[in-house]
């Protein structure tokens, strides 16, 4: 198996069996591994938990068996029909009951010169480590955080909007920014931080790490200039950035907050039944409104590498913003450790030419939002047990009488007028998520047929 392969491996209903191969750890770059509907047997391999990229595994109707390996929390674990599989956390032995008689009074003197003798190693410890806590916390109390605030390099006001301006501390938002317990969001290849600024108003801080090698480091002036440019563009579905600080190793941008965060975390979690359809509808004009501007800037089109419901962010439930605009102007593909795959979109969204034509186009961003529209359409992710949404709903399409089971029950049968818009809305992903690229509508005409849906 190359090391380099990237994204997703699907080795599913191939009748399998014996163990599962623990060379496959070495994919580092594998994001969704589906070994499921197979006859694998014995444990889970736990060097599969050393997985850096891995967010979803699953082992779905095998024959394993054994303690299920303690992944990291990021992980998606899909590991049911294995009878014989027992979760880590229910594998706690019951003590033995302590033997009666002289063994009793042994362990209570045993017990209690131990617990003599542990209360007065513990107590020097306590003693040096507050000792030691008040000289490091004196220290720190210098910068307010954990870590010192990066060393700046130059910051710049980008917006002309007075309120913000005057609203703008770069100074707290890098001490905000140097702490990762303000850490509100983190995607491929930035991290957001929400900063709440002594007026009381709070910004996304977005940073960059340019320690990553396909960020363009050629100049901090040319980054500077795209800035100026992106800082200028106006619409309210595009998250613009309204100021940056430059550091020696990072860049951080200032965004208006976006108070509900990312639709993913919306539609796919806890607050998914508060999205309705007239929400859900808004929520696809409001994209669609945002990347029609994008691709019809006067100085050139504005691509997105990675368009997913994870890179738009919420200001209300009918509010959307598209984010990560800067990224194509400050990426260098070709100084990707791999193929263009790995930066050009997250599992789900890429759209299939990708893969051999290594190039990010308009058409791809149409792709891209047609897999948002059916996450809209179905309540279901962009990948669901290893089966990509786009792939489910074109096979389930083929019968256009029975396209109405593809969408969210929940929505669709409030009434015959939201079933009937959510029909029409699925024909227009249909041709989005086209395998040709002609087929695809521009994102004009997009924008369109969703408003006349």
């Amino acid at each position: 198996m190359p090391v380099r392969l990237q994204i997703s491996l699907n080795l599913s209903s191939n009748l399998f069996q014996g163990a599962i191969p623990g060379t496959l750890s070495r994919l580092k770059d594998l994001e969704v591994l589906d070994l499921s509907n197979n006859n694998f047997s014995g444990d889970i391999p736990n060097s599969l938990t050393g997985m850096e990229s891995l967010n979803q595994l699953i082992l779905t109707n095998n024959q394993l068996s054994g303690v299920i390996p303690g992944f990291k929390p990021y992980v998606s674990l899909s590991a049911g029909g294995n009878a014989g599989l027992i979760n880590s956390s229910a594998t706690k032995t019951p003590q033995e009951p302590p033997k009666k008689g002289k063994s009793v009074a042994v362990t209570v003197v045993l017990a209690v010169v131990a617990a003599v003798l542990s209360a007065g190693v513990v107590s020097i410890i306590v003693v040096s480590l507050f000792r030691r806590f008040l000289k490091v916390n004196n220290h720190q109390s210098q910068s307010g955080e954990e870590l010192p605030p990066p060393q700046v390099i130059e910051g710049n006001l980008l917006t002309t909007n007075g309120i913000h301006r005057s609203n703008i501390d770069f100074t707290k938002a890098m001490e905000i920014a140097a702490n990762p317990l303000n850490i509100e969001l983190k995607t491929r290849f930035s991290t957001y931080y929400k900063a709440t600024m002594p007026s009381g108003a709070s910004y996304f801080v977005k940073k960059l790490n340019w320690s990553d090698k396909i960020f363009q480091l050629g100049s901090h002036h040319k980054f500077r200039q795209e800035l100026e440019v992106l800082g200028k563009l106006s619409n309210t579905n595009v998250m613009t950035p309204l100021a940056y600080v430059l550091s020696t190793d990072s860049a951080y941008l200032f965004y208006e907050y976006a108070e509900k965060g990312t639709l993913f975390d919306v539609l796919h979690g806890k607050l998914g039944d508060a999205l309705d359809w007239a929400s859900r509808y808004s929520i696809a004009v409001g994209v669609a409104q945002g990347l029609t501007f994008l691709h019809g800037c006067t100085s050139g089109p504005i691509l997105l590498l990675d368009l997913s419901s994870q890179n738009i962010l919420l200001k209300s439930l009918k509010e959307p913003v598209v984010g990560d605009i800067e990224l194509h102007k400050v990426i260098d593909p070709t100084k990707s450790t791999g193929s263009l795959s790995t930066i050009a979109g997250s599992v789900g969204y890429i759209p299939p030419e990708y893969a051999y034509t290594m190039r990010v186009t308009m058409a791809g961003n149409v792709y891209s939002f047609g897999v948002v529209l059916l996450e809209l359409l179905t309540g279901k992710p962009a990948v669901s047990e290893g089966t990509e949404l786009a792939k489910w709903v074109l096979s389930k399409s083929a019968q256009k009488d029975r396209r109405d089971h593809i969408l969210d029950s929940n929505i669709s049968r409030t009434s015959p007028a939201v079933r009937g818009q959510m029909l029409a809305v699925l024909k227009i992903a249909l041709s989005c998520v086209s395998v040709s690229t002609e087929a695809r509508p521009k994102m004009k005409s997009v924008l369109r047929m969703i408003l006349t849906a």
